[in-house]
Formats: structure tokens, sequence, C-alpha cells
């Protein structure tokens, strides 16, 4: 069977910018052409890529499957995901402001219970 593969070489740079960030980029140096090999020469380029410091790339037979995304696809689900976590986001504020304001009340009933009426008012009167 054969394989069609590309061959790239890259540099990877670490980035330690404080205590906490940390970093990897990797830049593609070089890329060659897609070519077709046989079974023999893809195990033996697999075998020598970490040795030698490349890596091979095999393209998939059906590669309208293998380019079905293009940047602006990728774009939009970033976009998406970013709006659903701010919703959430959003939505874990909302309850956590109900929760607050429900447990202020049932605060408020129980000093009404215990102090009565008159005590809560005269509270609410002086300024």
């Amino acid at each position: 069977m054969a394989h069609k593969i590309a061959i790239i070489k890259t540099r990877t740079f670490e980035n330690y910018s404080d205590y906490d960030s940390y970093s990897i980029q990797r830049i593609v140096e070089s890329i060659t052409d897609w070519e077709e090999v046989s079974d023999e020469d893809y195990k033996m380029l697999i075998s020598a890529a970490g040795r030698l410091g490349f890596q091979v790339l095999e393209q998939p037979i059906d590669t309208k499957k293998f380019i079905g995304k293009t940047i602006a696809d990728y774009k939009a689900f970033v976009q998406e995901e970013k709006r659903q976590r701010e919703e959430a986001a959003l939505q874990r504020k909302f309850k956590k402001e109900l929760k607050d304001q429900q447990s202020k009340e049932k605060m408020l009933q129980k000093l009404v219970a215990e102090l009565g009426p008159d005590a809560v008012q005269s509270v609410l009167t002086v300024k």
C-alpha cells in the first residue's frame, strides 16, 4: 500500500514569561511536497524521523474528507465556544445572585420573627 506523505522540519520555542506562564511555540521551517512512497520507505522514514529531527505527515486517502474545514470555520467555532462560555458564566452569576437574594430574604424573615416587625421597621425608618 502506498502512503502519500510530506516531511516537515520544525523549531520549538519554550517561553517562560513568569512563574505560572509557560507556552511552547512550534514554527515550521520547511515542508516537502506531497509524495507517494512505498510501505518500506514509509517505515524507514518513520523510524528515522525522531533521530534525524523531522516529522512525517501522512495525507489520508480521501482528501475531500481530510480538508473539511477552513480557517473561517475554525474562527466561527472559536467565537461560538467563547459566546457559550460567556453565557454560562452569566447564568452562574445570575444563579448566585438569586441564591444570595433568597438567603437575605430568609434572614430578614428570621429577624422579623425574632425581633418583631416594629424593630425591623424602626431600622428602616432611621437613616
